[in-house]
């Protein structure tokens, strides 16, 4: 080998080595930028969230002294026309935008009246059957979700018990209690997409808090849910009812005197048990806009009384 060619190899490996060197360099640089970019993102997002969380709690406490106040002023009766039910939105501050709104959730059927301290009630299983026949769906849905919550393995005569949903890929188990999210339905035998969107605009998931049912309030159900207490309630009578939304019976009394429902005598304790002119139940929707993020969370709120109970909060609505 002559020199010169000594002298070109060894230029060669020098420019290897140096282009190797500046490589690595360069991938490390990237790496401590990426893995710092990712920690100032990882903080900034939670930051955010923590700030919405207080933010989401502080609309919590303006809920429940709304409702606070809406007792106190009309404790016998609520409809859509209280405070309650009037949004709020666009409150600036200093880093967010905040909205929410609430919604009372006993103007639907709480599915976990079908078992109440591990037996069927008997009053809202026929109630509810009506539900499904007045929505055209298949009555065997409503042994399937009883199956679902009761604690044994005997299926209803048109029910479905574990065998039916541990041959399914992935496989699982009913859930042996009342249902605690509405999504929860979705996992139904017989509940698609299409028959989950169109139930849950009249059925909701509320916890018992006693041996009772959770009573819907009549003002604000729907008029399928107000033909549904009775199966000679035409549709045309419902609607006479329904007031288009705007019904304000004060008392079940009121509601039972009028025309409609005296003709068809359906003043009875049965039906009594499964009615109210009052709400309990209320979710609150808060929106927190950060930045270019925006937070969502609900609330449900039991309010028995003056006071109210936030019971639960979840990051996909109740309703």
């Amino acid at each position: 080998m002559s020199l010169k060619q000594h002298k070109g190899k060894q230029k060669g490996v020098a420019l290897f080595m140096t282009l190797l060197v500046v490589t690595i360099a360069t991938l490390l640089a990237t790496e401590i930028w990426f893995n710092n970019t990712i920690d100032i993102s990882r903080q900034s997002n939670n930051r955010s969230a923590y700030q919405a969380n207080h933010y989401a709690n502080g609309m919590a406490l303006w809920a429940r002294d709304v409702l606070r106040i809406d007792y106190e002023e009309t404790q016998a009766f609520d409809n859509r026309g209280e405070v309650w039910n009037q949004p709020i939105a666009g409150i600036q501050l200093e880093d967010a935008v905040l909205s929410g709104r609430l919604r009372a959730m006993d103007s639907k059927f709480n599915l976990n009246n079908l078992v109440i301290n591990g037996a069927i009630d008997a009053p809202s299983l026929a109630y509810f059957e009506r539900i499904l026949k007045n929505l055209e769906m298949d009555l065997s849905l409503a042994d399937k979700i009883i199956d679902w919550m009761d604690s044994d393995q005997l299926p209803m005569p048109q029910g479905a018990e574990d065998i039916t949903y541990l041959s399914r890929s992935p496989s699982y188990r009913t859930a042996g209690q009342n249902f605690v999210h509405i999504s929860e339905l979705k996992l139904i035998d017989g509940v698609n997409e299409e028959i989950f969107q169109r139930l849950k605009s009249y059925v909701t998931v509320l916890p018992i808090n006693s041996e009772n049912p959770t009573k819907i309030n009549i003002n604000l159900a729907s008029s399928l849910l107000l033909k549904s207490l009775d199966d000679r309630i035409s549709s045309k009578d419902a609607l006479i009812l329904y007031r288009d939304g705007n019904a304000s019976n004060l008392t079940l009394d009121d509601f039972f005197r009028q025309d409609t429902i005296q003709y068809y005598n359906l003043d009875t304790e049965p039906l009594r048990k499964l009615i109210s002119t009052q709400s309990r139940w209320y979710q609150a929707q808060v929106t927190v806009k950060m930045d270019n993020a925006v937070f969502q969370k609900y609330a449900l709120i039991y309010r028995p009384g003056a006071l109210s109970v936030i019971k639960q909060w979840s990051e996909t609505s109740y309703h």
